[in-house]
């Protein structure tokens, strides 16, 4: 596991391990590209190599000698790129290829000897552009830093535990201002404008009711009703670390056997916990988290349609260790962060969620919240 110390921050040290990896390949540069679409299930290499989050396009030149440069879009954003980026070097200008092919002049690298990582995460106009300039020369090392960043530093870490924190924040919104005649996008609004007052730099949110769920979406027009099923998915980011919170509250009396429904994915949730030390699978997790669900007879619905996965990774570092599925084989390492949410379908109530941020430590998968998901209700 990648750590930082007091000397070296962890996007330093991650550019040095990248340029240790060049000389063993007798490469002169590697180019990280990425786009400024900031996703909660991607990473983007930029940020992950400079620890700067751009507003636009972005990429890192990382030379063999461990020299670095980033470069974003658009121009005017120079000033907060030079004092947000711990490269050597920031460039900005308001067309990124244009900026990559001055600086590969500048500095006398071929594409021959340069490798590439992140091109695919690019927009297709833009991947074709960079395709084109390096004429096929450049060596694709594609998921090279989404390994490097695939565990989490002490400083992502305690990023991510702010997130969770602001998580919290916003469901305790949730059950303050939840009532019957509300629409569901203006709850969703009002949440997403907390979460970002108190310091919340993106946000994801997933958040609709029905008496009956199928699933979670985007909120819409619908009017919260008396016996609603609320069901939110929370992924504010802070610094650039996403946590999601998945949570489940009924609008008035709870219908019956409701909570001994979501008693089984508590269960889920604590033996996927359990079961989450360094080492082991992620299939075998997934597989201990489809256990309580199959012990009371819903086994038939440990599959899609029912539900997708039981949680998955969380940007903007790596979206490693990727889904926690019954078919990802990936071992588990220390410091590995990402959401375990065992959200399911059941005839009875209808979908269910409960999921937090856990980091995966010797004991297990430690949650980052304070707090666990419980069968809630707004009294009315």
């Amino acid at each position: 596991m990648i750590q930082a110390t007091d000397k070296m921050e962890t996007s330093a040290l991650r550019r040095q391990v990248a340029a240790q990896r060049l000389q063993e390949e007798g490469l002169d540069a590697l180019l990280a590209v990425a786009s400024g679409f900031h996703s909660f299930l991607e990473p983007n290499l930029a940020f992950v190599l400079s620890d700067f989050k751009a507003i636009g396009d972005a990429a890192v030149i990382v030379r063999r000698d461990g020299s670095s440069t980033l470069i974003v879009t658009p121009g005017w954003d120079i000033e907060r790129a030079a004092g947000g980026s711990t490269t050597d070097q920031t460039l900005a200008g308001d067309d990124l290829i244009d900026c990559i092919a001055d600086c590969l002049s500048r500095d006398g690298i071929n594409p021959s000897s340069m490798a590439t990582d992140g091109i695919g995460l690019l927009g297709h106009a833009m991947s074709a552009r960079l395709e084109d300039l390096l004429a096929g020369k450049a060596k694709p090392l594609d998921n090279l830093i989404r390994s490097l960043a695939r565990c989490r530093s002490e400083t992502e870490i305690a990023r991510a535990e702010k997130a969770t924190w602001i998580a919290e924040r916003g469901y305790e919104r949730l059950l303050e201002i939840a009532r019957p005649g509300m629409r569901e996008f203006e709850l969703a609004a009002d949440i997403y404008c907390h979460m970002k007052e108190i310091g919340g730099d993106d946000n994801f949110l997933l958040m609709s009711a029905s008496q009956h769920n199928l699933g979670v979406r985007a909120a819409g027009e619908r009017m919260l009703e008396k016996g609603d099923i609320i069901l939110a998915e929370i992924t504010p980011s802070f610094e650039g670390q996403f946590a999601q919170l998945c949570r489940t509250v009924v609008i008035g009396e709870k219908p019956d056997g409701y909570d001994e429904t979501y008693a089984i994915l508590q269960r889920a949730m604590q033996a996927g916990q359990a079961a989450a030390v360094p080492g082991v699978r992620m299939s075998e997790v997934a597989e201990i988290i489809n256990g309580p669900f199959r012990d009371a007879g819903y086994g038939d619905y440990c599959r899609p349609p029912y539900m997708r996965v039981r949680g998955h990774g969380l940007g903007l570092t790596s979206n490693l260790p990727g889904d926690v599925a019954v078919t990802n084989d990936i071992e588990l390492e220390e410091g590995m962060v990402f959401v375990m949410h065992p959200n399911q379908y059941l005839p009875e109530t209808g979908y269910l969620m409960c999921g937090e941020p856990v980091v995966i430590t010797p004991d297990g998968a430690r949650a980052l919240s304070s707090s666990r998901a419980e069968p809630d209700a707004v009294p009315i």
